[in-house]
């Protein structure tokens, strides 16, 4: 028996061998002969090749192309190769790098069959850099600026740009093989070259013109934002904000670089702005991130421990961190809520003391600082950003004695802990309170407290100075009336048309950068306001199609007038999500409502956002169309008017009003009314 074994095991190798053998016999014999194909190229390029690929024994499995920028990798194509003795054609992209000069790169080829077995050819490729003979610059509404060759990588533009403009560049194709390409930050924050990159944020001034450069060869951009906080360079973690972190000393004076100000909301737990412009840091020693909002204009800080977020130590120093309703930041727009790793840092102000300090205002529309609801608050006190450790009754959490008229500590089932109004208690709305918890006794020691340190200002009411109509539509025949004259509300109306040069559907457009002015108001008084579109708008078609027909004066009011909603502004199919336009020269110590009406009749559910930016921000919602929306039978709206907040102007005296598509692909605006109220601020 085991004599068989060992025969049969004898045969087995000799079986074995064999197969190997046979394996090595198999292994093929891949060969490359390379067709007509440049060995040269601009940077930025897609390198055309032709490989005749063969072999006799084995089956083929793929064809590599592979660029090296010296030892390094840098692109590769793959294909599939099925048919020996074919011609294999594809490309391999050139990437474009800054700081690279002309210079040579390897391209090699791999062909390998079924079997792995390769073989190797290479090429040397001698690269160029392209000279454009123009780059684009595209803002993020897709308007484009011609940059003109001032010398050999260098390109401006110079135009009335908006003061905090996004926008990319693109270039065009050069050469036989070459791509248009794009550059913007990448997500290192980088400069770079890319189909995915983010718009670059450009820093000028508004009311003047200003020029933007771009070196193809060395990236270099401007005018860029650069911030500089205690004398190091902010990070820009993406086109609105800045970050850094590092250690601050309790009382030590902080200059800011870059950023204006005036018109920033200063954290009072933080820092304190002085007549000199400097900031003064107000927590304990530590190390802190700060983070700069570009858009909102408010610094964010937290508490760090290296480069963790900290949290409360068993000696009462570090950070508590702030969850719940009623209490947010900047303003009531952001409250905390319950939601883990959304908890605010609050300011170790004095050793083991922390405050938070805010004003009383509304849920909804509230303003910069409003960090107390003055109606309702319901809020609790963690260790740490996240659920965990928390400060509660069980933990012996008490209310002073001179706060219990405002607030209480709940001390029962899942909201033990929570600190809520007193019973029947609202704060003054307008005035300071701050809250302050004090650990100095220890951590299962401490008290929480609410004062109201500042009254509030009793503002005057708002007062109504002036209304602006606006009808958008056609003046082409065929399409929709101009509303001239007065109407029979004795109102005058601004006609914000169709301009385009062309007949038939040509016509039916409205120019990007076409400014209406002067701007009417009701009384046929003109005003110093502007509106200048954005981007190129569309009327609707020859037959005047789609619009509101017969308004009803019941349900629209002033806008009940047919020559106003039969027409209107929309944004076509395929065009970008969001189109603008923008008001100009509005007075900043005043503010705008905006009453809007949006109607087209088609069966298809057509939603549409109307966003309003100022120094406050507005999005309202309108359902235009859909079928049964206006009632039984009725396809649009018919009485529907968004009504916004008084919105602010920016800086500059400027409102830009967006429609966005939120459901359906066209968005339609028919009228517009504008209030402009004083006593606002």
């Amino acid at each position: 028996m085991n004599k068989s074994i060992y025969i049969i095991l004898a045969l087995v190798g000799i079986l074995a061998m064999d197969s190997c053998s046979d394996d090595e016999f198999l292994s093929g014999n891949p060969d490359m002969e390379l067709g007509a194909g440049k060995v040269s190229a601009l940077y930025g390029d897609s390198l055309p090749f032709t490989i005749k690929a063969s072999d006799v024994d084995v089956p083929l499995s793929t064809l590599k192309a592979k660029l090296f920028y010296g030892e390094e990798l840098v692109s590769e194509t793959v294909i599939r190769t099925k048919t020996s003795g074919s011609d294999y054609t594809g490309k391999v992209f050139v990437p474009y790098y800054p700081n690279v000069i002309d210079g040579r790169a390897t391209l090699k080829f791999v062909l390998q069959n079924i079997h792995f077995t390769t073989t190797e050819m290479e090429r040397e490729v001698v690269l160029s850099r392209p000279d454009f003979p123009y780059v684009t610059l595209v803002d993020e509404m897709g308007e484009e600026y011609l940059m003109k060759r001032q010398s050999l990588y260098n390109y401006s533009v110079t135009g009335r740009f908006p003061q905090d403009m996004k926008a990319y560049f693109k270039t065009p194709k050069v050469g036989e093989n070459g791509n248009e390409l794009t550059f913007g930050w990448d997500n290192e924050n980088q400069l770079a070259e890319g189909k995915n990159v983010d718009p670059i944020t450009f820093s000028g001034t508004e009311a003047e013109p200003y020029e933007v450069t771009f070196n193809v060869l060395t990236y270099a951009v401007s005018p860029l934002v650069n911030v500089l906080f205690d004398g190091e360079k902010m990070i820009a973690q993406d086109a609105n904000t800045y970050l850094i972190q590092k250690s601050f000393t309790q009382g030590q004076s902080i200059v800011v670089v870059g950023i204006d100000l005036d018109g920033w909301w200063i954290n009072p737990d933080y820092f304190r702005k002085e007549s000199n412009g400097t900031l003064t840091f107000l927590p304990v020693d530590g190390k802190y991130r700060v983070v700069a909002n570009m858009k909102q204009k408010y610094f964010s800080v937290t508490r760090m421990n290296g480069d963790k977020e900290a949290t409360l130590s068993d000696d009462g120093h570090g950070a508590i961190w702030l969850m719940g309703w009623g209490v947010g930041s900047p303003s009531l727009d952001y409250q905390f809520g319950w939601n883990a790793g959304n908890n605010y840092s609050i300011s170790e102000i004095a050793p083991k003391k922390y405050q938070f300090t805010g004003v009383a205002g509304p849920e909804h529309g509230s303003s910069i600082g409003q960090r107390f609801r003055y109606d309702y608050i319901g809020c609790k006190f963690f260790y740490q950003n996240n659920w965990g450790g928390e400060l509660s009754k069980n933990n012996r959490l008490t209310v002073v004695e001179s706060s219990k008229a405002l607030i209480k500590v709940i001390d029962e089932g899942n909201d033990d802990g929570n600190i809520v109004l007193a019973d029947g208690v609202t704060l003054e709305e307008g005035a300071t309170y701050v809250l302050t918890v004090d650990l100095t006794a220890g951590n299962d020691k401490g008290t929480v407290s609410l004062e109201k340190i500042s009254d509030g200002e009793v503002k005057p009411q708002p007062t109504l100075v002036q209304t602006l109509y606006f009808d958008f539509g056609s003046k082409t025949s065929g399409r929709g009336e101009l509303t001239e004259g007065i109407d029979k509300n004795n109102h005058y109306w601004n006609n914000i048309c169709n301009n385009n040069v062309g007949t038939g559907d040509a016509a039916k457009y409205a120019d990007a950068g076409t400014v209406y002015s002067p701007l009417f108001n009701s009384d046929n008084v003109p005003t110093e306001y502007k509106l200048t579109l954005d981007v190129r708008f569309s009327t609707n078609g020859m037959d005047g199609a789609g619009g509101l027909m017969s308004p009803q004066e019941e349900l629209l009011g002033d806008f009940a007038i047919k020559s106003v909603t039969e027409d209107y502004f929309y944004t076509e199919n395929g065009e970008n999500k969001d189109r603008s336009f923008t008001f100009s020269g509005l007075d900043k110590e005043k503010g705008y409502k905006f009453y809007i009406f949006g109607s087209r009749g088609t069966a298809d559910t057509r939603i549409v956002n109307y966003i309003m930016s100022g120094s406050n921000d507005y999005t309202g919602e309108l359902q235009t169309s859909g079928t049964n929306c206006g009632g039984d039978g009725i396809n649009q709206n018919i009485k529907n008017i968004c009504e916004s907040d008084i919105i602010y102007p920016d800086g500059n005296g400027k409102i830009k009003f967006t429609l966005e598509k939120k459901v359906g692909n066209y968005a339609a605006l028919n009228a517009l009314k504008i209030e402009e109220y004083t006593n606002v601020k």
